[in-house]
């Protein structure tokens, strides 16, 4: 059954009409069937309407996803973390204050990494932030949340380990240049780095596989008109990688042989899928104060890291799409050890270059370890509770990004005496020791009765 249109599908639509965009991706890009977007033509036709200009194009764009033209200096949201337990005065996280909006959170198991992240979801959420989770170990289960993360949320959770998802990673986006290429190209590198013992002819053959599975559709890298069509299933590329072991030359016999059993895991579970969740990220991007839990628990491990580096690909290129533009959604990404943060990953991408398209991530994990020096450097805020950092490559870390005082061996003893439920906090180029904040505290503030219900999103088949 098709959806109904909302308000800002509608005006995102006539929009796009107006610029002359093709109705395929004008579809993809306001998240409608292309019947809908031919609906609105005819009857825009009918009306005779002027072309839209282009300022009053981009402003009805900003205004669909909620997007004012306030300047963004004068964004402003006082988030409370905790107490600065040496002046007692109040420690406040602005995102849009920051060098850059990216939140790094360590500490050891039971420390309260996931508790804090819940509570800066919903703290944003109240600031017209939405957050997408990616949640591997249900710490951001609906039944497991503190009540009032539960019922101060809009909430939709998604059991994407369980009901698939409708979203498929041969999809070609209008900011990839090169089509066809630039798809083969993410897809042969995903794997790579979620399955790294592949090698550099099984790599090759995999970017082959997905070149020739999108001719065979119709859609070539010569005729960028044929790139708006329809992708093959993701799974066809199994099928891809079986056929070739049993034809052409030896070296590609070999390649594909030790390639398939390696990536079958993928196909196996099958999670991407028409019958699946359908995500639309402009829906998230209008319902501001809006939070979606992708449940990916019960995947196994390298499937979770492939259905997650697919999904952050699709989110990227959504917000590419968009361009540059205002803080406008967090991801959370709960359990880094989980991520590749390597060169080309999505993860160092968002790092890099998320907070211009309005994309910004909070990562947590238990060990140092798990975070990549880019993840250190472009995390402009960070929250570390109790961990044992004896080789000191965490104070050394946190040292470099202070100027108020506190010495090398200070914050080392402070990491590794800190009491349960504090957290050494370094932001704006300070570090506080800081005793965090609970919900409850949060919620006994005024102003702040509950205002919004949960809600789950059933399976869209």
């Amino acid at each position: 059954m098709t959806n109904k249109m909302t308000h800002e599908q509608r005006r995102l639509i006539e929009q796009l009409l107006a610029d002359g965009e093709d109705r395929n991706v004008i579809a993809q890009k306001a998240s409608v069937t292309r019947g809908q977007v031919s609906a609105i033509a005819a009857h825009r036709t009918m009306r005779r309407r002027e072309p839209l200009t282009r300022a009053h194009a981009t402003e009805v764009e900003k205004t669909s996803i909620g997007i004012t033209n306030q300047p963004l200096s004068d964004q402003r949201a006082s988030i409370p973390l905790g107490t600065d337990l040496d002046t007692g005065r109040p420690v406040v996280w602005d995102p849009y204050a920051s060098s850059n909006p990216h939140v790094l959170i360590l500490g050891e198991s039971g420390s309260g990494k996931t508790y804090t992240a819940s509570r800066l979801v919903l703290e944003l959420a109240r600031a017209h932030l939405p957050s997408i989770v990616f949640d591997y170990g249900q710490g951001f289960s609906l039944q497991h949340a503190p009540p009032a993360f539960r019922d101060d949320v809009r909430t939709i959770e998604l059991h994407l380990n369980r009901d698939g998802i409708a979203i498929n990673p041969f999809e070609i986006f209008s900011v990839d240049t090169h089509g066809p290429a630039t798809v083969a190209q993410r897809v042969a590198d995903t794997f790579a780095r979620v399955y790294p013992r592949l090698g550099v002819q099984q790599h090759a053959l995999l970017r082959r596989a997905v070149l020739e599975l999108l001719a065979d559709a119709g859609i070539t890298r010569q005729d960028p008109r044929t790139w708006t069509q329809s992708p093959p299933p993701f799974r066809d590329l199994e099928e891809k990688i079986n056929e070739y072991t049993s034809s052409g030359d030896s070296g590609i016999r070999r390649a594909a042989a030790s390639a398939g059993p390696h990536v079958s895991t993928l196909f196996f579970f099958n999670t991407f899928r028409k019958t699946g969740h359908a995500l639309s990220w402009s829906d998230l991007i209008a319902h501001q104060n809006e939070v979606w839990i992708l449940q990916l628990g019960g995947l196994e491990a390298s499937v979770e890291r492939a259905v997650t580096e697919f999904l952050l690909w699709s989110l990227i290129r959504y917000f590419e799409v968009l361009g540059p533009g205002p803080l406008r959604c967090f991801v959370v990404l709960d359990e880094a050890h989980k991520l590749a943060f390597g060169p080309g990953s999505p993860v160092e991408k968002i790092l890099r270059e998320g907070r211009k398209f309005g994309l910004a991530a909070i990562l947590a994990s238990q060990q140092p370890e798990d975070f990549s020096s880019v993840a250190f450097a472009n995390t402009a805020t960070k929250i570390v509770f109790q961990i044992a950092d004896e080789s000191g490559h965490v104070s050394r870390q946190l040292h470099k990004k202070i100027k108020n005082g506190h010495s090398h061996d200070y914050i080392a003893r402070a990491l590794g005496t800190l009491p349960r439920g504090s957290a050494y906090v370094v932001m704006a180029n300070a570090g506080r020791v800081t005793r965090m904040l609970s919900f409850e505290e949060e919620q006994a503030k005024p102003g702040n009765a509950v205002s919004s219900k949960t809600r789950r999103m059933p399976n869209e088949n």
